[in-house]
């Protein structure tokens, strides 16, 4: 069976800050195959919350509810950043050269994780990424 690994940039379309029309959520309607979040996607949310200005409260609450349904749905398809994602990680990040460092370290977290288990391809905004 085929499996998926969203981006968090990907996620982020259904989000209640998102002002795109989710091409994501007409996809995940259309397709029966199981669909997988990263832990270090959390991360990344989370950090984002917490950049918002304490005067957007409200801004806070939707994306913290957004958050906190997020791991509530997918919380038998979050996978971890276990030792073997860190390593290969680790492998992957000196080879990583574009973006922000901050970005490459999610990004290259992200391919780690797809590659540590059986069931790539990882989805992101630009298309499917080879993992090996």
């Amino acid at each position: 069976m085929k499996t998926w690994l969203i981006d968090t940039a990907l996620f982020a379309t259904l989000g209640p800050a998102s002002s795109q029309k989710s091409g994501l959520r007409h996809w995940l309607e259309a397709h029966r195959e199981p669909v997988f979040l990263s832990a270090a996607s959390l991360v990344e949310i989370e950090a984002a919350i917490r950049r918002v200005p304490a005067s957007q409260q409200a801004r806070v609450s939707a994306l913290r509810d957004w958050l906190n349904g997020l791991v509530s749905t997918f919380s038998d398809r979050i996978h971890p950043v276990d030792a073997a994602v860190a390593v290969r990680a680790g492998r992957l990040l000196p080879h990583c050269h574009t973006g922000l460092p901050r970005y490459r370290f999610h990004d290259v977290v992200l391919v780690a994780t797809a590659g540590a288990w059986p069931w790539p391809p990882l989805e992101t905004r630009r298309g499917v990424r080879a993992v090996d």
